[in-house]
């Protein structure tokens, strides 16, 4: 069985993955967030980065290593980064940001780093907004979501989310955890379930910019 995720590890490590019934989820991954705010002070753009989980940043970096050498370069995470990002353009890279509980057009990411961080795989990349948000204006509020529950994103605890350039001072950067946190949830509930953005979107940590009056 191969979900939606799965396709996009298969890309990824350039492998190709067979999975069997078991418990989700099967990646972790550690998000942690920029929002960059432009002169009048709206937000324009959303850096996001992704922490893989130890074990399977070691099988993801080992894979990369695509001329079989046994070192994994820079120039081949990049190269398999760069797939990744074509593959996750499909989904709108696992993100939703809403304004006002609108979702917010993103454009595509032409900015991403790929690395190995003393054995972590590091994923960043940027999100332009199609139209800036004005936080002052509209609640922002913006999560991580794999529908299938193939992957399991929560707020990275040592890195929190943060603004750069002119976020106005009435407003800051505020984090929650998810409404619901399940230990494990079977690939065919997940699979019959994974079309309900509602359904995953509960199981995910959100980011919001939130401005006083």
């Amino acid at each position: 069985m191969r979900s939606r995720s799965l396709a996009a590890i298969v890309l990824l490590l350039g492998t190709v993955l067979t999975v069997g019934v078991r418990a989700h989820p099967h990646v972790w991954i550690d998000s942690s967030a920029t929002f960059r705010f432009d002169a009048s002070g709206q937000v324009r753009a959303v850096t996001l980065i992704w922490r893989f989980d130890d074990l399977y940043s070691a099988f993801a970096i080992q894979g990369a290593d695509g001329n079989r050498d046994g070192v994994t370069t820079p120039e081949e995470l990049t190269e398999l980064g760069s797939i990744n990002v074509e593959y996750l353009k499909q989904w709108n890279y696992f993100t939703s940001i809403l304004a006002d509980g609108v979702q917010v057009a993103v454009g595509t990411v032409d900015s991403f780093s790929n690395v190995n961080d003393d054995g972590i795989l590091t994923f960043s990349f940027t999100l332009p907004l199609v139209t800036p948000v004005d936080p002052r204006q509209q609640l922002l509020r913006m999560s991580s979501v794999d529908p299938s529950y193939y992957i399991a994103f929560q707020n990275d605890a040592e890195r929190p989310a943060v603004a750069t350039g002119d976020m106005p001072p009435e407003c800051k950067v505020a984090t929650y955890g998810p409404e619901e946190t399940p230990k494990t949830v079977s690939d065919s509930l997940a699979m019959s379930l994974a079309a309900d953005q509602n359904w995953a979107s509960s199981f995910a940590p959100k980011v919001a910019i939130e401005c006083t009056d």
